[in-house]
């Protein structure tokens, strides 16, 4: 096998896998402050209908 061919398919590897991180911790972090916006909206609510 070709060492420079081995070497792309490792580069490859890496921007996949970062690609596959970047998407989680990005996702992470959305779902994070949807969580935050949802607990201030929640209660609000309460507050009102007290």
């Amino acid at each position: 096998m070709n060492m420079e061919l081995i070497g792309a398919g490792f580069e490859v590897m890496l921007f996949g896998l970062g690609g596959v991180f970047s998407v989680l911790i990005l996702f992470y972090f959305s779902t994070k402050i949807l969580l935050r916006f949802a607990r201030k909206i929640n209660a609000k609510r309460e507050q009102i209908n007290t």
